[in-house]
């Protein structure tokens, strides 16, 4: 183990190990525990065996004793993080007493003890023997959040904020709501955990349940190198603990205010162009002006103990108050929230070795929208076009077991259940939905063009083992099962399909919603429904060996094995992926032996499951169709008036059946995985400060998509069998596999069992025309950090990041599209022209700084800086040769008709943020009172974060009815691009008391 000198080190390793450390590593452990180890040595440095070593809980009484081995080493296993007392006692030596030693969660806090001679008693009133401030043990990239360091820091009170101040994140496209991006994987790649269960949305990814912000206690976020215990992810994980109870009783309450009326506003975005106002019907893009954005969130709670040093509780209700109106140059929204949320935990100590805990939350919460017509010219509200519910959250809980069997064999258990909703319904009766399809303006009154009812619920399953197998290995070992389901009823309004209006030679009627008179040559009908019930399994098996394989040499050896199965809406399992093997290696190595520097590497192998919104969406009966009719008349209730006999076309992307399960997936099948390596340095450069630098490099191995196989497949066909795919129609295929491979189907191609029979069918991945998906990213992290000493703390990170290649990932920011695993990009053989470049979540330059400066003991203020650079943009357009591409309309990479590559427009503007926050604490007999003011974006920059990156929009092809493209698609240019879609969040101020007692 390590030598430290005696009391070498101030109360840094403490403050460190308890609020944010610059890139702090964590061997393998219980997500929701944490573990005590270090070495019992002399005055000389010397390893001191049979060292009895006691801990208390300072707060539950929990009480543990071990005895350091041969070699001087200890460990305790398994610890419900927090404050701990430690005394040390063997004969021959005096008595070593550590007043308090903060266990974190997730990993090691290391420390080692000195036994002071004989006849003296060594009373350390804050930290002790040596707390090792740099975790030599281990190879994780990570930091450690807790209420602590929040409390000096202006932070907004969610997950994504707590993510973006680790090294190398960076907030993910505000389309997708907030979330953070990991080392430029997309935002829909991370996994979420809190108290142990796995909380993430594996529709798509996209966040994780989020408690009340009270409830929490303290953050893990992992950027890299995390062990084979953690899986499902190829972004980050963020690992959440809430609080817990206590021997002592205690309650209180908080109030936190962000008043809209000092919320300043996003810039109006004017289109001043005459051509494209009389084109688009209006002289204004975006109305940020009139935006309305405030909350009020209230708090009460309660813990102590049901039964002293056995049974503890911990209680919080939540009233949220929030509003968020917005407005566009036609359309205003008033959107209101006002729910109870609920948040508890209880804790059984059966004996001081068996824990037992419950975890327990209801986080359902109705976001509830009136839409309105509006006029911003004039600043008048019209009549209001429908109501409508989003609607969040649910109720999940959690029970873990933890059982110290002996001093050498630790096991914890895991049963919880996860359960949400993401849907989106209209409040009042079902209505026809009508718009123009040129300008987008909507024409009927309804609240949503699509009803969507979405409800999801994981089962989940764990059970880990610690065995210690000899002092200079621990394996750890265990089962982690998942089963997910998932609810879908999805919709367009009204009878099912939305008419979209075109050629309306009144425009003027077409601004005024008046359909009668705006003289619409044809009306689509936009057709969707797919509902049903959808299930996944995950199932993984891990072991991990810590090896100590010299006193300054960690090896962290790791094997994780993975398994998907994916069943469609008849129960049928379509995807079965197993025995997928995930190694992982880190090395750690103690420069010096005293804990004070070390180089670390790793490199693990990371796989994603397969997003249950692929069950949804590809192994249902969705049905999706656009058919165009020339319009006879319109009806009283604004549904047209066609011939349904004589469409103009028809494109069909689903019919409506349910297709066989090897038709829809390639039999040859792999998963979603990366490739991680990362080489890094750290040192204490003082007793105060130190340095970090770190490199590390992602590799996107494989990718999932869906991809339409029909071009390639014909041609096969034709080459092999002399024939043609009858149902090769463009969209009748659309296959789940890996881009740039052979594809195998068991199909009928024609469709009527007749010269090509239903068979099994491999198609080469030369005649399909797509590329292998990649991503590879490139960065660089170096920290400095200077640890709180009761006075101030600095915290700074600059970090140099390249993301480039084909493929954002599970989901798609540069046209905002949250499709797990469907998205676009692969769907046809043009739409992946040009699509290799600079991909969204490249943001080359990242600085963060967070300080705090305690002016008195009871006064403190505090700054969070971020700058980076802008992301890169595109121009996306009608593909001027693929006529499958064509169809999607403006999403293959395009400009002025000729292809161009991604990232090829430039960049949007970089951005700096500076958050400032001001503390002042009282005590009135005993009882704490706490006020608090945060500025967020203190200078209001409001630079541009996102572009209208749509070079073309819609015009429908004008040929002549006996050419074959009539009806279809053609692009003709849009003013609107370029203009600016999101900017940085206004300033806003965050007021906030609180009591506790």
């Amino acid at each position: 183990m390590k030598n430290n000198n005696v009391f070498s080190r101030t109360i840094t390793a403490l403050a460190v190990a308890a609020s944010l450390g610059s890139i702090t590593p964590a061997m393998a452990q219980d997500a929701s525990r944490g573990t005590l180890v270090g070495q019992a040595q002399d005055q000389n440095g010397q390893v001191v065996s049979d060292v009895e070593i006691t801990i208390v809980n300072l707060e539950t009484g929990l009480t543990r004793t071990v005895s350091s081995s041969g070699n001087g080493s200890y460990r305790f296993p398994l610890l419900p993080p927090g404050a701990y007392s430690l005394k040390a006692t063997k004969n021959g030596f005096g008595v070593l007493a550590e007043e308090k030693v903060n266990v974190r969660v997730g990993g090691n806090t290391n420390m080692n003890l000195v036994m002071p001679p004989e006849g003296n008693i060594e009373s350390i009133q804050v930290r002790g023997s040596s707390i090792a401030t740099i975790d030599t043990l281990s190879s994780e990239a990570e930091i450690v959040v807790n209420t602590e360091f929040l409390s000096r820091i202006p932070v907004p009170r969610d997950l994504a904020s707590v993510a973006l101040l680790a090294p190398g994140t960076t907030k993910g496209d505000s389309d997708f709501g907030n979330h953070a991006s990991f080392g430029g994987a997309s935002v829909g790649e991370n996994a979420y955990y809190v108290n142990g269960l796995n909380v993430t949305n594996f529709r798509n990814g996209l966040g994780g349940s989020e408690l009340p912000f009270e409830m929490y206690e303290s953050f893990e976020v992992k950027t890299g190198g995390y062990s084979a215990e953690f899986g499902r992810s190829t972004g980050g994980v963020i690992n959440a603990r809430t609080k817990s109870g206590s021997n002592e009783f205690k309650g209180g309450a908080s109030a936190y205010f962000e008043p809209s009326s000092l919320r300043a506003s996003s810039p109006d975005v004017i289109l001043t162009d005459a051509a494209a106002i009389a084109e688009n019907g209006t002289p204004f893009y975006e109305t940020n002006s009139r935006n309305k954005v405030g909350e009020n969130n209230y708090n009460l709670w309660a813990s102590g103990a049901l039964i002293e040093d056995k049974l503890f509780f911990f209680g919080l209700v939540n009233y949220k108050d929030r509003v968020s109106d917005l407005s566009t140059a036609t359309l205003t929204y008033d959107r209101d929230v006002g729910d109870t949320l609920y948040a508890g935990k209880i804790d059984w100590y059966i004996t001081q070795n068996h824990i037992l805990e419950f975890t327990g939350w209801d986080n359902s919460n109705d976001l509830n929208v009136s839409k309105y017509a509006y006029n911003f010219g004039t600043d008048q509200r019209g009549d209001l076009f429908g109501d409508y519910i989003q609607k969040e959250g649910g109720r999940s809980y959690a029970a873990q077991y933890t059982g110290i069997l002996s001093d050498e064999l630790t096991i914890s258990a895991l049963y919880g259940v996860n359960k949400a909703t993401y849907s989106d319904v209209n409040a009042g009766d079902s209505v026809v939905g009508a718009t123009d399809l040129t300008s987008g303006i909507q024409l009927t009154q309804y609240g949503l063009a699509t009803d969507s009812e979405m409800n999801d619920e994981r089962k989940a399953y764990r059970f880990d083992v610690d065995w210690f197998v000899h002092e200079d290995h621990t394996l750890r070992f265990g089962i982690d099962y998942e089963n997910l389901t998932a609810e879908e009823d999805t919709y367009r309004v009204g009878s099912g399909s939305l008419y979209q209006y075109i050629a309306c030679a009144n425009r003027e009627a077409i601004a005024q919603r008046d359909l009668k008179n705006a003289q619409c040559a044809r009306v689509r009908f936009n057709t969707y429904r797919n509902a049903g019930s959808f299930e996944t399994k995950s199932n993984a098996y891990y072991i991990q060996d810590t090896w100590s394989v010299t006193d300054q040499l960690t090896a962290r050896i790791g094997l994780r094995n993975e398994g998907f199965e994916n069943y469609n809406k008849a129960g049928e399992k379509f995807v079965d992926i197993q025995d997928q093997w995930a190694p992982r290696l880190g090395l750690a190595y103690d420069l010096k032996g005293d804990g004070e520097s070390k180089v670390f590497a790793n490199y693990g192998r990371y796989f994603l499951p397969v997003a249950t919104n692929t069950n949804i969406r590809l192994a249902g009966d969705e049905l999706y169709t656009l058919t165009t009719y020339n319009l006879l008349g319109v009806n009283d209730d604004f549904s047209p008036v066609v011939d349904l006999a004589n469409p103009i076309s028809r494109t069909t992307y689903s019919n409506g059946q349910l297709k066989g399960t090897g038709e829809t997936v390639n039999a040859d099948i792999d998963p979603m995985y990366q490739d991680e390596f990362i080489l890094g340095f750290e040192t204490m450069l003082d007793d105060s400060w130190s340095f970090g630098v770190k490199g590390s490099y992602r590799d996107l191995k494989s990718s999932l998509e869906d991809v339409a196989i029909d071009y390639g497949f014909n041609k096969y066909v034709e080459q092999e069998f002399g024939s043609s795919c009858t149902l090769c129609s463009g969209f009748h295929y659309y296959v789940l596999t890996n881009p740039g491979q052979d594809v195998t189907i068991t199909t009928d191609p024609d469709g009527d069992d007749g010269d090509l029979p239903f068979q099994q069918y491999t198609i080469p991945g030369n005649l399909l025309g797509y590329p292998e998906a990649t991503r590879k990213t490139a960065a660089i992290d170096f920290n400095i950090s200077r640890a709180f000493d009761q006075v101030w703390m600095l915290d700074a990170t600059y970090t140099w990041a390249h993301s480039w290649g084909n493929s954002e990932g599970f989901v798609r920011s540069d046209n905002d599209q949250d499709d797990a695993g469907l998205t676009t990009n692969f769907d046809q053989p043009g739409l992946v022209d040009g699509a290799s470049g600079n991909l969204p979540n490249d943001r080359r330059h990242m600085v963060k700084v967070q300080a705090s400066y305690a002016l008195t003991e009871d006064f403190n203020i505090g700054a969070n800086f971020r700058w980076e650079s802008g992301r890169p943009r595109n121009s996306f357009g009608f593909h001027p040769t693929d006529a499958f591409a064509t169809l999607y309309e403006a999403e293959s990479f395009v400009k002025d008709g000729q292809l161009v590559s991604r990232g090829s427009e430039g960049r949007t503007p970089s951005t700096w943020n500076l958050d400032l926050t001001a503390t002042y604490a009282m005590d009135f007999n005993g009882t704490d009172v706490i006020f608090r003011a945060d500025v967020f974006n203190l200078f209001n920059n409001l630079k541009a974060t996102q572009v209208n990156e749509i070079n073309e929009i819609y015009l429908e092809d004008d040929l002549d009815e006996d050419s074959p493209t009539y009806g279809g698609y053609l692009g003709t240019a849009s003013a609107l691009y370029g203009l600016p879609t999101s900017f940085q969040t206004p300033r806003y101020v965050r007021l906030s008391a609180e009591i506790k007692f």
